[in-house]
């Protein structure tokens, strides 16, 4: 993976909280990306966690860590919105992850809303989500593609991304609210 070759992320202030934005161009149909941002079967092999249940309807979710023997605790989660296949709106302890999905043809415009109190945590936020936009965009393409989440993604370049992220960010790529 090069770290360098990457759709750059925005950070914004937001209602008093930080909000980290990826977008991504998926060469896969809207109801096959769809599938594996809700599927609990399909998550563990690309995103940061795995679900107890399908994130498909509204209320409680379970979220464990993939790959992180140091957080191996459980964190509450709740589904707030369902709009399929358009909108998931979760959150994941006290973070809110809202994806958004529309279709251009047979291609998938997916964007990423992390909303986060703590600032300095958006240029690990970035990274690690960068990795899991690679994997997912892999596994659509049906590749068997290697965890990049938790303590994998340092083999991945987490490190390198981390820091052209706290580079971008402190360079200015944050509005005010």
């Amino acid at each position: 993976m090069n770290p360098t070759d990457t759709n750059q992320p925005s950070l914004a202030r937001v209602d008093g909280k930080w909000e980290l934005v990826l977008e991504r161009t998926l060469e896969h149909p809207i109801e096959e990306v769809w599938a594996a941002l809700t599927e609990s079967g399909q998550l563990p092999s690309w995103g940061p966690f795995a679900a107890d249940r399908d994130l498909t309807e509204p209320g409680p979710v379970q979220l464990a860590h993939m790959n992180n023997p140091e957080e191996d605790e459980r964190r509450k989660g709740e589904v707030l919105t369902v709009e399929a296949p358009r909108l998931l709106v979760f959150r994941w302890g006290r973070d809110i992850l809202r994806w958004e999905l529309s279709s251009i043809g047979s291609q998938t415009i997916l964007i990423l809303r992390h909303s986060f109190t703590d600032d300095r945590m958006a240029p690990s936020y970035a990274a690690g989500w960068h990795l899991c936009l690679i994997g997912l965009t892999g596994i659509l393409a049906g590749k068997q593609m290697p965890s990049m989440t938790g303590s994998n993604a340092f083999r991945y370049g987490w490190k390198e991304l981390h820091d052209q992220f706290a580079k971008l960010f402190e360079a200015g790529n944050t509005l005010a609210d």
